[in-house]
């Protein structure tokens, strides 16, 4: 146990290090906002199209931990530790150029763990946001000449997440039937329209679940900026830098609940009963075909309808979740200054415009919330689709000015497995974990009269390893995506992301009777 432990911080504190010091992104939209903002779900969602509202995992192996909504947390049932990375290949477009980058980058480190019989938690860390630009635009001014617009951008921020899931009336059903299951006719006081009306209400109760999660969000950004005047002496070159450091917390929380279907009435089975019937009385050969015709039309009034349990449950899954838009505090450093260069490219500072050191100021995050659906159907079919809306019209970002719109997000995604539990010759391959999805984005940067949207495509592959091929897995998922236009002089980038990640499920923080 102490061993595990050990590995466990030693796996998070790798993870933190990297989280500082690689670059996750290269794309000139960073500039804006925040920068770009980090996806909140692992590996295996990604293959999903990044769906996850409605997203409810196993609650045997292998168990999935679904960071997007802690609601999640309460099908926890092993301890479940995840790790993971990213390989991003991007190809931006201009009008008149094109510049290929790539980058690989640890993107996420979880612990998942049950507590009692109906709650999990989780805590872990992963990016929030990053910021990667080196840009460059020139253009010419009347009685001035060319004047080089250039700007920068490094770092980006982290968020740690600690958070909690429960399901508060998980034996609400068991109750119900167990309360109305051997009551005498005499007794009972719910007709049979007042006893299925209860009866999905605490199919509804049984399965819903509300979770939260408190996060602490911090990093550094520094963007720069600088216009430069190379064919005149008349004008002073322009400086200005940004400098921010943040450490606070926000939070988010969701729902989740589902109906389970497990049986559905037997309408063919009647029928098939019927005409069994209808064969033995043309069989003794007294009865004319009219006769045969009445008989039967007598049967359909008395033959009850059975119900036949289904040998794939189905269930229809329903999620909820929101970001709090809180206000970060943030501290900052801003200069400005104007300077003229030297024969050799020395900088002289002609006058300081602007130079404020260690100021305070507030980051009033967007509100973020969605709706989720699913549909599952026994162990093989899983299909979930999100709509979401983020509110970034009323972002704040210290005393800039806000251009930024509203962004509306959605995602649908399917895992399939043909056999989840095959035993014997080929079982390896009946195990494997098949997922497509699509994304889109309407986008909320808003330049030069253009919206920069995002759409993407996904493909994976879920790879069973440990004993018996359940206890843990290799996720691994391929994403075509194109953001931004070239219209308008502005940039577009094509870009292939590449998301692996190791899922790692036991019985861990457990005392045995017996050892």
């Amino acid at each position: 146990m102490k061993n595990r432990l050990i590995l466990i911080f030693f796996i998070l504190f790798i993870q933190s290090s990297f989280l500082k010091a690689q670059n996750n992104t290269f794309s000139p939209y960073s500039r804006y906002g925040l920068g770009d903002i980090a996806p909140t779900t692992f590996a295996h969602n990604a293959g999903m199209g990044g769906a996850y509202i409605a997203l409810k995992p196993d609650s045997l192996m292998p168990i999935f931990i679904n960071a997007g909504n802690p609601a999640a947390y309460s099908l926890i049932k092993l301890t479940c530790l995840e790790v993971g990375g990213a390989y991003i290949n991007s190809k931006f477009t201009g009008n008149n150029s094109s510049l290929n980058k790539w980058s690989a980058n640890f993107a996420y480190g979880a612990l998942g763990f049950p507590i009692r019989a109906n709650g999990g938690a989780c805590f872990g860390i992963m990016p929030y946001s990053n910021v990667g630009y080196d840009l460059r635009n020139t253009e010419d001014a009347t009685g001035i000449g060319s004047v080089n617009y250039l700007y920068s951008g490094t770092g980006g921020l982290n968020k740690v997440f600690a958070g909690y899931g429960v399901m508060p009336f998980q034996n609400r059903l068991a109750k119900f039937r167990k309360k109305h299951l051997y009551v005498p006719d005499t007794m009972k006081y719910l007709n049979k329209n007042k006893y299925k009306r209860r009866e999905f209400g605490s199919k509804i109760l049984s399965d819903f679940s509300m979770g939260f999660n408190v996060n602490y969000i911090f990093g550094s950004m520094e963007q720069t900026s600088r216009v430069v005047y190379p064919s005149s002496i008349l004008y002073n070159n322009t400086y200005r830098d940004y400098a921010l450091n943040l450490g606070d917390f926000t939070g988010n929380f969701g729902f989740q609940t589902a109906i389970t279907i497990d049986s559905v009435t037997d309408r063919q089975g009647r029928k098939d009963r019927i005409e069994k019937q209808i064969a033995v009385f043309r069989a003794l050969g007294v009865f004319t075909d009219s006769i045969l015709s009445i008989k039967k039309d007598s049967l359909r009034a008395v033959t009850p309808l059975h119900k036949r349990h289904l040998i794939h449950k189905v269930k229809f899954t329903f999620g909820y979740f929101m970001a709090l838009n809180n206000t970060l505090r943030a501290n900052y450093d801003a200069k400005v200054y104007n300077y003229v260069l030297s024969g050799t490219g020395a900088e002289t500072i002609r006058d300081t415009v602007l130079f404020n050191i260690n100021q305070k100021g507030d980051i009033h995050l967007p509100l973020e919330q969605g709706f989720g659906i699913g549909f599952k159907k026994g162990e093989r079919i899983n299909l979930v689709a999100d709509f979401a809306i983020t509110n970034w019209s009323q972002f704040k970002f210290l005393n800039d000015i806000n251009t930024l719109k509203d962004n509306y997000r959605i995602a649908v995604g399917c895992n399939f497995v043909p056999e989840k539990y095959a035993a014997g010759s080929g079982a390896f391959f009946k195990k494997l974990n098949y997922r497509l999805g699509v994304t889109y984005q309407t986008g909320y940067i808003y330049v030069k009269n253009t919206v920069i949207s995002n759409y993407a495509v996904t493909a994976g592959v879920g790879f069973p390893v440990g004993f018996g091929r359940l206890s843990s897995m290799v996720n691994v998922s391929a994403q075509y995506g194109q953001m931004g236009t070239t219209s308008n002089n502005l940039m577009k980038e094509n870009y292939w992301k590449i998301n692996f990640g190791f899922t790692f499920s036991d019985r861990w923080f457990q005392k045995f009777r017996y050892d």
